[in-house]
């Protein structure tokens, strides 16, 4: 494992000191969306067949009265279906290639007003069935001619007591457009308009600030840059703080709307009703998390003390404490551990690895006007694709092996359960993602044996914790906080959101830490608070994944229920599939056991700096 020390070679992306475009990405760090059309061309062909298979549908209306009718119905929804999800996954794809161009963004818009469109005129489906009466409904998802779509019959009778009248049902869903307007505004605003300036690198070098560049800036040993980069990110960000506090009321307004309308107490419960999810589960973590607080601080108080700061400012929570180990992966090197790190997983699971490579299912590099961040897309008849902007940080690795985990799930559920039921869901998602990470971290643990090394890979172990539960509870705190404020008239101004995120920041990060007062506009980055409670699933996947990996190592039958657990896809509530896997998350100690596990970890890598401690002052004293 010396490859670590490796720089980047010039002719990569990521040396640039600029941002390069999508032409100068070379074609085999592409995404191979010919897979899905060849052209635009074969993608007009499809779409012109919506409205085709969406007429016998139509044709249903009035006549869904028994099994036999309903089951006829499940065969037409599902054709239609497998249509437009392979229609705007391509849409949407190529839009975030480049979200400044436009032909690209005016496919995304059509598909998204057709599907607006096509919901509309089906609105009636759901009401009709529900109109009949529990017992009929029951009865029906009895019958043999429903066995293959009995969970759906489940799922449709819970949504009963929530599902409005004909009428309502489709004036909500004709107004898709209009409640995708929130979202719509940040990422436009967010990755095509905003412009960030340059930043006086280590060697005095001007680079540019993007989306994606900006953890490397944080990661930087010189904390003037650090301290550049966090002060140029929010004052952009800052000078837009009235649109995006807009953006975000409108957007939580929305969500508090929709609960109201379906007969719900509150948006959480409306969200985590999908999913069969009680939200004590969400407040569960919350005070789980804050009842683990001291472990987080005296993980804070260590980078403190290896920094050798009097105290922290938050653009110091990623720069590695053990600098002389500071990591350059080129990507194929990447590509090699995280390989050999899911070994474990068995030789099926490998080999389809190996194809997420060779048959191009990842878009590797930034270029100019990409989505920022990562994801796994795709749908049943695609590839499961891989959105990143990889910089060659351990960070990037590790992102890597994350997003894989997403679309490794998705290969695996794709070819074990029909359409229905292969999508699962976001509450088993993050499971996935995050073990592959855990045993990236092993397999580097393993192989590594400079005490340097080791010390900067439990470094990042204890930064994924606090990256993934502590920081993703306080979003989930503050995501629930700032709905209660809207529900109660709390007009959710700029002032009025970055106070409380603000006051959480210094409960969660602790006394070691003083923050620059920007960290309040924190919010207005983050744009998982356009996903609808949609970040505490990463915080209890973690928490879970960490169970999981012991499973997965300790033997073949436990590391088949854990691929069992995937192939499930939304074949069932996601609290009994992973139930059955072997971990309980009702249960408060599956978050205790994460947060001890995190103990443990900041022991070790204590251990571990002691010792690289000595043997630099044994090295001093020989020379």
């Amino acid at each position: 494992m010396r490859v670590y020390w490796q720089p980047f070679d010039a002719k990569s992306p990521n040396a640039s000191d600029r941002v390069p475009e999508r032409t100068e990405i070379a074609r085999e760090h592409q995404w191979d969306l010919e897979a899905a059309y060849p052209d635009a061309a074969a993608w007009e062909q499809d779409f012109a067949r919506i409205d085709a298979l969406t007429a016998p549908l139509e044709a249903m209306r009035g006549r869904l009265n028994g099994p036999e009718a309903i089951a006829a119905m499940f065969e037409a929804d599902t054709a239609l279906n497998r249509l437009v999800e392979r229609l705007y996954t391509y849409a949407h794809l190529r839009a975030d290639e480049d979200t400044a161009h436009q032909g690209n963004q005016a496919r995304q818009a059509r598909i998204r007003a057709k599907l607006t469109e096509v919901a509309g005129r089906l609105a009636w489906i759901t009401p009709e069935i529900l109109s009949h009466s529990e017992d009929e409904l029951r009865a029906w998802t009895d019958a043999p001619t429903l066995a293959p779509n009995r969970f759906a019959m489940v799922q449709l009778l819970r949504r009963k007591p929530h599902t409005l009248s004909e009428n309502e049902e489709t004036l909500l869903s004709r107004a898709g457009e209009v409640f995708a307007a929130p979202r719509q505004i940040f990422n436009f605003l967010t990755n095509a308009d905003m412009r960030f300036p340059e930043i006086t690198d280590a060697q005095g070098v001007r680079r540019e600030l993007s989306q994606g560049r900006y953890l490397t800036f944080l990661l930087n040993a010189d904390r003037r840059v650090r301290r550049d980069a966090f002060n140029a990110m929010y004052d952009t960000y800052g000078a837009y703080k009235n649109t995006l506090a807009s953006a975000l009321a409108a957007n939580v307004k929305l969500h508090n709307y929709l609960a109201r309308s379906r007969h719900f107490n509150s948006a959480i419960e409306a969200t985590l009703h999908g999913e069969h999810i009680p939200v004590a589960v969400y407040e569960t973590l919350i005070a789980a998390t804050r009842a683990a607080l001291p472990h987080f601080h005296r993980y804070i108080d260590l980078r403190r003390r290896r920094l050798a700061l009097d105290d922290l400012d938050m653009c110091d929570m990623y720069v590695p404490i053990v600098p002389e180990c500071e990591i350059k992966v080129p990507f194929e090197q990447a590509r090699e551990w995280v390989a050999e790190a899911l070994q474990p997983l068995g030789a099926e699971y490998a080999a389809t690895l190996g194809s997420a490579f060779a048959d191009r299912w990842i878009d590797v590099y930034e270029n100019r006007g990409k989505k920022s961040g990562a994801y796994s897309g795709g749908c049943y008849d695609t590839l499961p694709y891989i959105l990143m902007n990889y910089q060659g940080t351990l960070d990037s690795v590790f992102t890597l092996a994350h997003e894989l985990g997403h679309s490794m799930h998705s290969w695996l559920a794709n070819r074990a359960q029909p359409h229905r039921f292969a999508e699962y869901p976001i509450f088993i998602a993050e499971i996935a993602s995050t073990l592959n990470e855990a045993l990236l971290l092993r397999h580097l643990l393993q192989t590594a044996r400079e005490p340097a090394l080791r010390a900067y890979l439990l470094n990042h172990a204890c930064d994924e914790f606090k990256g993934t539960v502590f920081r993703q509870t306080l979003f989930a705190e503050f995501e629930k906080r700032i709905h209660e404020m809207d529900a109660t008239g709390q007009p959710l101004t700029h002032e009025a959101l970055s106070e409380p995120y603000y006051a959480m920041n210094a409960d969660y990060y602790g006394p070691q830490v003083r923050a620059d007062r920007r960290i309040a506009l924190e919010w207005s980055r983050i744009p998982h608070f356009y996903y609808n409670f949609y970040v505490y699933k990463y915080a209890t996947s973690f928490c879970a994944s960490q169970i999981f990996v012991r499973r997965v190592l300790e033997s073949p039958p436990q590391r088949d229920q854990y691929l069992d657990l995937l192939r499930a896809g939304g074949s069932e509530d996601p609290l009994d599939l992973i139930r059955k896997a072997g971990v309980d998350l009702t249960d408060r100690a599956t978050f205790e056991s994460g947060f001890e596990e995190f103990g443990r970890t900041i022991d070790e890598l204590e251990r571990t700096l002691q010792e690289l401690d000595r043997s630099r002052t044994a090295r001093t004293g020989a020379d």
